[in-house]
């Protein structure tokens, strides 16, 4: 995820500072990068999040007691895994 601004950012900036413009106004380099910065994140995480599977599995037995016990009572004995989304 931070891959793209730690790469992408000094690149741009040192083709921006070539600018005259660029050149004469110093205070306009922090804004800039913050922008860019905002804009990379803004859709690299989602599509770093979206590479890795949301759903996850786990054997019961690895279940703290009380959940453990909850599961087993109302879906029976033979329930060995139990499948979880992730979130973020």
């Amino acid at each position: 995820m931070a891959a793209p601004g730690m790469l992408i950012i000094p690149i741009i900036m040192e083709k921006l500072e070539k600018y005259r413009w660029m050149q004469r106004i110093k205070v306009l380099h922090m804004p800039i990068q913050v922008l860019l910065c905002g804009v990379g994140l803004t859709f690299m995480v989602p599509a770093a999040c979206s590479i890795f599977p949301q759903k996850c599995s786990m054997k019961v037995e690895h279940l703290e007691p009380q959940l453990r016990d909850k599961i087993r009572a109302s879906q029976g004995p033979d329930v060995q895994t139990v499948y979880f989304n992730k979130g973020l």
